[in-house]
C-alpha cells in the first residue's frame, strides 16, 4: 500500500476524531447537558437549566474549532501531495501557458480569416 494513501486515511480519521472532541469534552464533563440526568422517562421532564449563553458560547467555539480544523486538514493534505481544489471546476493551467495558447489560437483564427477573405476577393 502507498504510504501517502495510508497517511491520508490516518489524517482523515484523526480529523473526524478531533471534530468530535469538543462535544465529547463539554458533554462528558457536564458543562452542558442535553437533558435532565437521572429522570425516569415515565415522569414529567423538568425544564433545562442550562443558560442560552452557554450554548451560544459553545456554538461559537465549535465554529472556530471547525474552521481551524478545516485549514489544518487542507494544509496537511497539501503537504501529503493531495492538493485540494473545488469540485465545480477543472484545474486551471498556468497563466503563461494560457496566454501562449490564447495568442496561438488568435493567430490561427486570423490566418483562417485572411485565407477566407483572399478566396472571396480573388474569385
Amino acid at each position: 500500500m502507498n504510504p501517502t494513501r495510508l497517511l491520508t486515511g490516518l489524517v482523515t480519521v484523526t480529523a473526524v476524531a478531533l471534530a468530535a472532541a469538543p462535544a465529547i469534552v463539554v458533554f462528558g464533563l457536564g458543562w452542558l447537558t442535553l437533558g435532565p440526568v437521572g429522570v425516569p422517562t415515565t415522569t414529567t421532564v423538568p425544564p433545562d437549566t442550562t443558560s442560552p449563553e452557554q450554548w451560544v458560547l459553545f456554538a461559537l467555539f465549535y465554529l472556530a474549532w471547525m474552521l481551524g480544523l478545516m485549514v489544518l486538514l487542507i494544509w496537511t493534505y497539501d503537504r501529503l501531495g493531495r492538493n485540494w481544489r473545488s469540485w465545480d471546476r477543472a484545474p486551471r493551467r498556468e497563466t503563461k501557458r494560457r496566454r501562449r495558447l490564447g495568442a496561438g489560437l488568435s493567430y490561427l483564427e486570423g490566418q483562417e480569416k485572411a485565407r477566407r477573405a483572399g478566396k472571396k476577393g480573388g474569385t
